[in-house]
């Protein structure tokens, strides 16, 4: 028998080959006699014929990350989602993950973050099991029913900072954060574009700088005359990052008054402390960029423009921005009703004239 009790594992191990495939992984249980029996269990079902090699979670996020996750710009995001799925799921076999497992995962996690989120961590779960049984050829189990798993999400939602809650953001929230949150108004881009923009992404010849979009394809964004300003008010602070923070305490290697890069969830505790501050709800450092589309589809009424801006491949995905507000609905009825006013040439003349409406003498 070659069960083994690793040193930081409550759990009996099984670790054997059948023709040159091996097979390992955890028994699940911390009774060595039941661990026997689940591993001659194992030795069965491959000599019965099964010809894939089992795969923990664990093995199969840091190999997943390796060959795709680290090449696209939400890299470091995958990264937080896979440490939350360890976490939840445990680290199982891949083919040890049941739907019930699944499911008990996202009922918690959902109790914290919006049903959006939960979606963004099951496809990536569902992204690694398909990457494993096509690329890898290890044992999946039976493929567990994603599309079951996945929460309704609001459609459509765009929530636009107001001058108001803008002007009021900016006085709640540390100086060291305004050129991060500047630059994310001026330019669009996403939060990891915005925190991880080096200065060799910066080309002032050309006057542009280059993003890594989701799924890896590049997007060149121009360099206006406020945002290479803002850029070079910035330099100086870190040899490889644009965008630092002061750090407010030593912690570790890191010392109180030195600036840093931003990481991805560094910044959240400032962010959500100064939207309490300024009486700021329902507003996610997203919505900086969903502000910066609708206030350029305002000025432009250009949706492709818009389009160009943010990077996306599908028009389709920038048509929520076509939307226009009350206010906006306001004006336009107004402008139609001045335009059309005898006064101003308009068609409809005479006392009787729908655009002649006046309040009645009481």
């Amino acid at each position: 028998m070659s069960v083994y009790r690793p040193k930081k594992s409550p759990y009996w191990h099984y670790d054997f080959q059948v023709q040159s495939i091996r097979f390992h992984g955890s028994t699940g249980t911390k009774n060595k006699r039941a661990a026997q029996r689940r591993e001659e269990e194992e030795r069965r079902k491959a000599a019965e014929g099964r010809k894939r090699p089992a795969m923990s979670l664990n093995e199969a996020f840091g190999k997943y990350y390796e060959e795709v996750a680290r090449h696209h710009a939400t890299a470091t995001q995958a990264d937080y989602w896979m440490d939350r799925l360890l976490k939840g799921l445990g680290n199982k076999m891949l083919h040890e993950v049941e739907d019930g497992d699944i499911a008990s995962y996202i009922a918690k996690r959902r109790a914290d973050v919006s049903n959006a989120s939960v979606n963004r961590e099951t496809q990536l779960l569902r992204r690694v099991y398909r990457h494993a049984n096509l690329n890898w050829k290890v044992d999946v189990g039976e493929m567990p029913n994603w599309p079951r798993h996945l929460l309704p999400e609001p459609a459509g939602r765009v929530r636009e900072l107001t001058s108001r809650e803008e002007a009021a953001l900016f006085a709640a929230i540390r100086e060291d954060f305004h050129p991060l949150i500047r630059f994310a108004l001026m330019s669009g881009a996403r939060l990891g574009n915005c925190i991880r923009l080096t200065w060799a992404e910066v080309d002032y010849d050309a006057m542009e700088m280059r993003f890594r979009q989701k799924g890896g394809t590049m997007h060149v964004l121009p360099i206006t005359s406020a945002m290479k300003i803002l850029l070079a008010n910035q330099r100086g602070d870190h040899p490889i990052y644009v965008f630092t923070y002061v750090c407010a305490r030593t912690i570790g290697k890191r010392q109180k008054g030195k600036r840093y890069p931003f990481s991805t969830t560094g910044w959240r505790r400032v962010w959500a402390r100064a939207l309490t501050k300024a009486k700021i709800a329902d507003f996610r450092f997203h919505d900086l960029r969903h502000t910066t589309a609708t206030r350029l589809m305002r000025a432009t009424g250009n949706l492709k423009l818009v389009k160009e801006v943010l990077g996306h491949t599908d028009i389709a995905t920038t048509s929520r921005y076509a939307h226009v507000t009350k206010d906006d609905v306001r004006k336009a009825l107004e402008g139609m009703d001045h335009r059309n006013s005898p006064e101003k040439g308009g068609d409809e003349t005479g006392e009787n004239s729908p655009n002649m409406l006046q309040l009645k003498d009481n």
